[in-house]
């Protein structure tokens, strides 16, 4: 965590209490900001213009989305259940046809 740098917890899919130590921060003159998108879209955020900046980011290499799993579209049903155990720690990836 650099100089003036942020950090940003977004929701909490763990659904567990987490527990930051802020003795860091202070001198490095950190903030702290919580994101929580439902409560966004519910004062009236409409999301469509950032997604898309978001994926054109994406598919330029800008940003690196972590893959933990990644499964068949025939394998939904074990693709939900990694994710109902709400212990992964990147995407877990559904993939339409061959060679993705």
């Amino acid at each position: 965590m650099g100089y003036a740098g942020r950090v940003v917890a977004l929701a909490n899919v763990a659904l567990k209490p987490s527990t930051v130590d802020t003795l860091d921060f202070y001198p490095k003159n950190v903030t702290i900001h919580g994101f929580q998108l439902t409560n966004r879209l519910e004062r009236g955020y409409a999301p469509g213009d950032d997604l898309r900046e978001i994926a054109r980011r994406v598919a330029a290499g800008t940003f690196r989305v972590p893959v933990e799993a990644t499964f068949p579209l025939t394998e939904a049903g074990r693709a939900h259940e990694r994710l109902e155990r709400r212990d992964n720690r990147g995407k877990v990836v559904l993939t339409v046809g061959q060679g993705l």
